[in-house]
């Protein structure tokens, strides 16, 4: 063989998916009329035939430059047609803020905090933010910045996988659509706080109990005997019923006014899931309010989302800092300050702390339900994402930290007020939000401008996470649909289809409008915020590092950042954060415990529809890479394999014979198609190829890509010919080398390396027919 100089590559793609590479000194000139040369080795069947084609018809499309590789003028993918970009770096730093910040930041880890240990809980929360958090964040943000694609379209990294985008995209999907529905209570809760005197502060109301007890000092009571006496401090007796606030029994606890205004005219709360109870339309006027703002905000996409992010992400720490002045300066405020701060370093010992402080920080941080990737793909491709990254998990972080301070301030002060200790009043998740913090208002001097101002930043807190999840549902499908050619890329397009899913979404979310809907919402939000995130978050990190894998990642990452990974970057990806991970899983699957609502446990039944809302989530991994695998021609494959191997059959020659001839008359393609064969396996998947959705996907971007467009459908099937194949090359080898060298026969599908015989011929097939210099010569191309 000659020693020839190395060629030059370049990538061929159909605006979507890399088909092949060209490979020689010579490429394509719409001014000349021999056509380049192709390593076909390097070519799949599809992209053997469209090249092929493309050569064959190269007079006809001199005119057309999108072909010249070399330019860099390959066709525009259709998913980044029309697709917007951020106004600016502040744009996307506030929005990923807004995004991370919610309102668990506000009501769940504070609870968590001094449920823990107290400041002891930091500890376990700071190395899971660093072996867990900013790892899994960053490891998002780089991704979607990287193929600035949403997180359907995103997985072409690797499409046997593609299931773990819709996983992702589900999990968004359900909890937009339940997310929106905290946020109308707080718009509930805000419209109710303009008035004179706070609604939940007495129990004068139509809506109350007869549990319920309205707080009087002992000086405001006219006498005690219209009192019960609780921890020093009084309870004015307005009730029908009699009770305790330290009953343990519901039927004869006592209920303030706040919890009674939340349960009973807010939610209309039944008594069960069971019971779903009427419709709640004061509930579902509030949701369709919020829904108006965020298909508002929302109709332009991250163009006008980047605009709203400038108040969303900087009002909430305008109010918290307010409120925190504020509560400071309220007596008993020292003591729940201390309460939520003081170290417990016995509970390190509890593995449920770890755990919990794993869990919080992961979903506080918003990984792995696609968010991350959306945002990030509106990027610039040199945007330094993993100075956002570590910026941004900081700041969600000490924003939790922030504002538990605001909190436990006024939670020690409603203690003080009430004489009793702090961790009676303590609660978290919504009745942290909706009862213990609204009835610490009443007793604060201008209780109405403080409810206003804290229903604003709850309000605010809620809308700017709401936005982004649901930026990433629209962004998805629209990537996917505009991929798919479905959708077009004008403005018109994407408003109608925006305003179809917010509206879609707000159906969903009424059927949490219901008495019994607070227990769905409770249920759904178990079910999609643990075991789906967590499998998702794995899945993630075995593609990324172990398949596509690390190495190439890190230099996709030295690509836009221009500095590779450091060796904590990989030494987390790789072994420690799938680790914690798999360690995390185990704990929740072993003391897995039953998902309650307060003191409402649910039934087995819905305990088990619980899980099956997870399963149904993570089901769509496996299920769609079995799907891809077989229309990919996996299935092909295993029928192959299926079948017996050469050497099956009688041991005697004698009785072979009979046994080959008993086939050849069965079967019209004779014993070939009864034994396993790779030129089966070859011929099986050329015929797969020419159907394939890639031919079709060439097809579809015939706009763009106008040098296929006069491709002739019989052409290119006769790629999956292998007698046609045949016949094309027995006739270049027996023409003269000129006439050889004009032609260029379809490219087949091999297995393994050509034959013996085979390699002159596709030598000769893969020279230029130009005439060249001596040295262009020396560096052509051999097969």
């Amino acid at each position: 063989m000659r020693h020839m100089a190395q060629p030059t590559k370049r990538r061929i793609s159909n605006g979507k998916h890399w088909i092949g590479s060209l490979s020689d000194e010579k490429v394509y000139n719409p001014e000349e009329t021999q056509p380049f040369a192709v390593a076909n080795q390097e070519l799949g069947p599809v992209a053997a035939a469209a090249a092929a084609a493309a050569m064959a018809t190269s007079n006809s499309n001199a005119a057309d430059p999108q072909w010249n590789v070399e330019a860099g003028n390959l066709p525009v993918d259709a998913a980044q047609q029309g697709r917007a970009a951020w106004g600016g770096k502040v744009e996307f730093f506030l929005t990923a803020i807004g995004y991370a910040v919610g309102l668990g930041n506000v009501w769940r880890f504070p609870y968590l905090c001094y449920k823990n240990g107290g400041g002891a809980f930091l500890l376990p929360y700071c190395l899971m933010l660093a072996l867990v958090g900013l790892p899994c964040f960053f490891l998002e943000l780089s991704f979607g910045q990287f193929a600035s694609l949403g997180p359907l379209t995103i997985w072409r990294v690797s499409p046997l996988f593609k299931g773990l985008g819709v996983a992702m995209v589900m999990v968004s999907l359900i909890l937009s659509s339940y997310y929106n529905v905290i946020v109308a209570q707080c718009l509930f809760y805000l419209v109710h706080s303009f008035q004179a005197r706070l609604p939940w502060e007495s129990c004068d109301e139509s809506w109350r109990s007869g549990l319920c007890r309205e707080y009087r000092s002992p000086g405001e009571s006219e006498n005690a005997t219209e009192a019960i006496s609780y921890g020093g401090a009084y309870w004015n007796f307005t009730g029908e019923l009699e009770c305790s606030f330290n009953s343990t029994n519901v039927s004869t606890k006592c209920r303030a006014p706040s919890e009674e205004f939340y349960e009973r005219y807010v939610l209309r709360l039944t008594s069960s899931i069971e019971d779903y109870g009427d419709f709640n339309w004061r509930l579902a006027i509030a949701l369709f309010i919020a829904w108006i703002v965020v298909t508002l905000v929302l109709i332009k996409g991250i163009q006008s989302l980047g605009k709203v992010s400038y108040f969303t992400a900087i009002f909430p720490y305008l109010m918290l800092t307010a409120m925190l002045i504020r509560g400071a300066t309220l007596p008993g405020a020292l003591q729940g300050v201390l309460f939520y701060v003081k170290p417990k370093w016995g509970r390190l010992l509890d593995y449920k702390v770890w755990m919990e402080a794993a869990t919080q920080i992961f979903f506080s941080l918003s990984c792995c339900n696609g968010g991350l990737i959306a945002m990030s793909s509106y990027n610039k491709f040199r945007n330094n994402c993993q100075r956002d990254a570590v910026i941004v998990a900081l700041i969600n972080c000490a924003t939790s930290v922030f504002a538990g301070f605001v909190i436990f301030c006024n939670l020690g002060f409603m203690a003080h007020k009430k004489n009793v200790r702090v961790e009676d009043v303590a609660k978290g998740g919504p009745g942290l939000a909706f009862v213990v913090y609204p009835e610490a208002l009443t007793h604060m001097p201008l209780s109405p401008l403080w409810a206003v101002l804290f229903f604003i930043m709850m309000a605010t807190l809620g809308f700017g996470s709401q936005f982004s999840i649901t930026e990433t549902v629209l962004c998805a499908f629209q990537d996917e649909l505009r991929a798919m050619g479905v959708m077009g890329a004008s403005k018109k397009h994407a408003v109608i289809y925006r305003v179809i899913v917010c509206s879609f979404l707000f159906l969903l979310g009424l059927t949490m409008c219901f008495g019994g809907g607070m227990y769905l919402l409770n249920l759904v939000d178990n079910a999609v915020s643990t075991f789906p995130l967590l499998v998702c978050c794995i899945v993630e990190l075995v593609v990324l590092m172990y398949i596509y894998p690390y190495k190439q990642l890190a230099e996709d990452i030295r690509l836009m950042v221009g500095g590779k990974p450091n060796i904590y970057w990989r030494a987390t990806w790789v072994v420690i954060t799938p680790l914690v991970m798999v360690i995390l899983i185990i704990l929740m699957a072993v003391f897995n415990e039953p998902i309650t609502y307060g003191t409402y446990k649910y039934s087995p039944p819905f305990q088990l529809l619980c899980v099956l809302i997870g399963l149904f989530i993570i089901a769509w991994i496996p299920a769609l890479a079995i799907y891809r695998y077989c229309r990919e021609g996996g299935w092909i494959l295993l029928r192959e394999f299926l079948k017996p191997v050469e050497d099956w059959g009688p041991a005697k020659p004698k009785h072979r014979s009979q046994f080959l001839d008993k086939l050849a008359q069965e079967s019209t393609e004779g014993p070939a198609a009864f034994f396993q064969s790779k030129l089966s396996i070859a011929a099986e998947m050329q015929r797969a190829a020419s159907k394939e959705s890639g031919l079709n996907r060439i097809r579809t971007n015939t706009g763009s890509f106008s040098a296929l467009q006069h491709i002739d459908s019989q052409l290119i099937s006769s790629a999956a010919n292998l007698a046609h194949e045949q016949q094309c090359l027995q006739q270049c080898q027996q023409q003269p080398p000129q006439q050889q060298q004009q032609q260029l026969p379809f490219a087949a599908f091999s297995i393994g390396e050509p034959l013996p015989e085979d390699k002159e011929s596709a030598s000769s097939i893969t020279g230029s027919s130009a005439p060249q210099s001596p040295g262009k010569a020396a560096a052509q191309t051999e097969v």
